[in-house]
């Protein structure tokens, strides 16, 4: 259970792009304003993207942060018909938020293939504090995740 999760809105009601053939984007840039964010277990929902696809590449910048470092991980989390949330894939896997600005990319292409009997075919664009420090007020966040689709699963 996360100790705080935020939903990046604008992308969080969207279907995911699968009818789409070819390039998928999701962008963010996200400020956490007045919430405190650093903790263990704080998450970040960016996204939905579809069974099948192709991550092609993810960028990730976090602005500085007036606190101590904290670490934090791009992943992908599947959803159960309960709407549990699990980590089936981590993309970037240590990205660390501190004093500087710092931006962080995915090395590998990684594909995202659901079994054909999960009720929700597809999974969540989320980053997830691995080791917190003390929590900073106006968190900043900014990136992109893109996806190749071939237009089959939705």
């Amino acid at each position: 259970m996360a100790a705080r999760t935020l939903t990046y809105t604008i992308r969080m009601n969207e279907v995911p792009q699968a009818l789409h053939i070819g390039d998928n984007c999701i962008p963010w840039s996200f400020n956490s304003g007045a919430t405190k964010l650093g903790t263990l277990s704080d998450v970040v929902l960016l996204g939905k993207i579809p069974s099948g696809a192709l991550i092609t590449s993810a960028d990730v910048r976090f602005g500085a942060q007036a606190s101590a470092a904290s670490h934090w991980a791009l992943v992908l989390l599947g959803i159960d018909a309960l709407g549990t949330f699990t980590t089936i894939a981590t993309l970037i896997a240590s990205m660390t938020a501190s004093t500087t600005a710092a931006t962080f990319r995915l090395v590998e292409p990684t594909k995202l293939s659901l079994s054909d009997d999960r009720a929700i075919q597809y999974a969540v664009l989320a980053l997830n504090c691995t080791t917190g420090a003390s929590e900073t007020v106006s968190f900043s966040i900014q990136g992109s995740a893109y996806y190749l689709t071939d237009g089959k699963n939705v």
